[in-house]
């Protein structure tokens, strides 16, 4: 409980610092007014942000009643307003539906008023995040030697690159040596395979995709940057498997704002594998969306590493509304050794047409 509580403190510090920074909540003119803040996870830098003033709209939420709620659901779409000297946060569903982050309740608003929350999403989301499109789409966009700028949804860096080479995906580099120091700065100044959320700008159009942070391969420009990095965008393959990567694809849906459809349309075996990806990408976010359980009560801060084996094993139990099946891994926590393990996963959903919802997992 005391994560969950830390968690949202600094989620809600994030947001009314920018808040404060777009709008100055103490001037009593400021009162009515609801800004509007769209960003890829809860802990993003880079936001979108816009500001309505509407005696109507303030009025109409704060005079709403409430119903307590067990778990906040996941978005990406926050309102922050002023009452009574007090900055509260408030998150929207797609359908405008409101709940209230602190203290765990729905807002009851009237359907005209989810209405008109929802239209003002829609816009700001538009512009926030980037165009989903096949990889034999994107390949036509950015042809061998192209350069283009990268945006990181995380941190808002943005540097530019050049594709080079790739099939199934884009091989890339950085453009210059300054470009490689802010990737670099991208990834915590340390060269990551971990996959990331990006915006690709090229020919006046903003793709979404998914980056990884590690060189390898060979590279060719005067860049500081020893190999190439690759970009991958709905659809890519691998170049030895040629099968899509769970990791890529799930980031390249974040970064077009699809996280949560994408997520629902998995198979329980690929809702287990992105509860391990989840784990060793520290993504807080996407564990809460494929667990039924507290998501912030599994210690991903000491799991430094997660990965499945290619142990094959058949489901204990496989119906339409449950999925057990044993997992092999290997994890290491924080001066731990590396450890073998197999847990039996429960996957289960409450019908045909319904996500499938981790129920039982291990490191709770």
């Amino acid at each position: 409980m005391k994560k969950r509580l830390f968690f949202t403190s600094m989620t809600l510090c994030l947001l009314v610092s920018v808040f404060v920074t777009a709008v100055p909540v103490a001037a009593k003119d400021d009162h009515n007014q609801v800004s509007f803040i769209v960003k890829a996870s809860s802990q993003s830098v880079y936001q979108s942000i816009t500001t309505v003033q509407s005696d109507e709209l303030f009025q109409e939420i704060v005079k709403a009643t409430s119903t307590p709620i067990k778990d906040v659901p996941f978005s990406s779409h926050y309102l922050l307003f002023v009452e009574n000297g007090l900055v509260r946060v408030l998150i929207a569903d797609e359908n405008g539906q409101l709940f209230d982050v602190q203290q765990k309740r729905k807002i009851n608003v009237k359907p005209r008023t989810a209405q008109l929350i929802t239209g003002h999403f829609k816009t700001l989301q538009s512009d926030h995040f980037g165009t989903m499109l096949t990889w034999e789409e994107a390949t036509k966009m950015i042809p061998k030697y192209t350069s283009f700028k990268i945006t990181d949804l995380e941190t808002g860096l943005s540097f530019n690159a050049q594709r080079r080479a790739g099939s199934k995906h884009a091989d890339v580099q950085p453009l210059t040596h300054q470009d490689t120091k802010i990737m670099k700065a991208i990834y915590g100044g340390k060269w990551s395979w971990n996959r990331r959320a990006i915006l690709v700008h090229v020919n006046n159009q903003v793709l979404a995709a998914s980056m990884h942070g590690m060189p390898h391969g060979k590279g060719a420009l005067a860049n500081g940057f020893p190999g190439h990095f690759c970009i991958h965008f709905q659809g890519s393959t691998t170049h030895r498997s040629k099968n899509t990567d769970l990791a890529h694809q799930v980031m390249a849906h974040k970064a077009a704002g699809q996280l949560n459809l994408f997520t629902k349309q998995l198979s329980a075996e690929k809702v287990i594998e992105l509860f391990l990806i989840a784990i060793h990408q520290k993504d807080t976010d996407i564990l809460s969306l494929i667990y039924q359980g507290d998501a912030h009560s599994i210690p991903i801060d000491q799991i430094v590493a997660i990965r499945k084996m290619d142990k094959k094993h058949k489901p204990v139990k496989e119906k339409p509304f449950i999925y057990q099946i044993p997992v092999t891994y290997k994890y290491q926590t924080k001066d731990g050794p590396i450890i073998e393990e197999t847990f039996l996963f429960t996957v289960m959903r409450k019908s045909p047409t319904d996500e499938w919802k981790l129920v039982h997992v291990p490191f709770h």
